[in-house]
C-alpha cells in the first residue's frame, strides 16, 4: 500500500505501452457521449482542419486516467480526488495515434483540515507517438499517511496495525473510518 509519506516530488511515472485509437472505439465512445459528427463520421472528419477521424477530449482524458490506473504498482492509500487544475486540450487525439501517459508530483503537503490526510499535486501528460501532447491536466488528491498516533487516536483513514506505532509512547485506540 502507497501512502502519503511514500510520494516524493519529482517521483514521476510513464506507460509502457501506447494505447492505439481504432476508428471502432472512437464511434462507439463518441456515439454515447460527444456525438459530433466530426466524432462518428470519418468522411465528416476529413472535412475538418484535422482532415480525419479524432475522438472528443472526454475520451482523450478517460484515456489518460486509464493508463494512469494501469501505471500503478501497488494499490494506493488515496481516499478521494480533489479535483483537475489547468486542463488543457493541445493537440487531438486522431484514428491510429498511440497515446502514453507521463505523471510527475509537483507537490505534497500535510492536510491543515483532515489530520492524518496529506495532498498530493500530480502534472499529467498524455501525448501521442510524435510527441506532440494531447492533454495535460493537473490532478489533486487526498492520501492518508500511515497509522500515526494523534493523541489517543489513530488516523481515520490510515488502517491499524493491531496496536500503537513505534514512535507513540502511549497506547492508542483506533477510531472507525469515517468521512464526517
Amino acid at each position: 500500500m502507497l501512502y502519503f509519506e511514500d510520494i516524493q516530488v519529482g517521483d514521476f511515472k510513464e506507460s509502457t505501452e501506447d494505447h492505439v485509437l481504432t476508428a471502432e472505439e472512437i464511434i462507439t465512445f463518441c456515439a454515447k457521449w460527444d456525438p459530433l459528427p466530426f466524432h462518428v463520421d470519418e468522411q465528416a472528419a476529413a472535412a475538418t482542419p484535422v482532415g480525419k477521424l479524432f475522438t472528443s477530449a472526454v475520451h482523450s482524458m478517460a484515456i489518460a486516467i486509464r493508463l494512469g490506473h494501469q501505471m500503478q504498482s501497488e494499490p494506493s492509500a488515496t481516499v478521494m480526488g480533489l479535483g483537475w487544475d489547468e486542463v488543457r486540450f493541445q493537440t487531438p487525439a486522431c484514428v491510429g495515434d498511440g497515446l502514453r501517459l507521463r505523471g510527475e508530483i509537483i507537490e505534497t503537503r500535510l492536510s491543515e483540515s483532515q489530520p492524518g490526510l496529506g495532498i498530493i499535486r500530480s502534472e499529467l501528460k498524455l501525448t501521442n507517438q510524435r510527441g506532440e501532447t494531447v492533454i495535460e491536466l493537473g490532478p489533486r488528491r487526498l492520501r492518508a499517511l500511515r497509522a500515526r498516533c494523534w493523541g489517543r487516536a489513530v488516523s481515520r483513514f490510515a488502517p491499524s496495525r493491531g496496536g500503537p506505532p513505534e514512535a507513540c509512547s502511549r497506547p492508542c485506540r483506533p477510531r472507525r473510518a469515517t468521512l464526517g
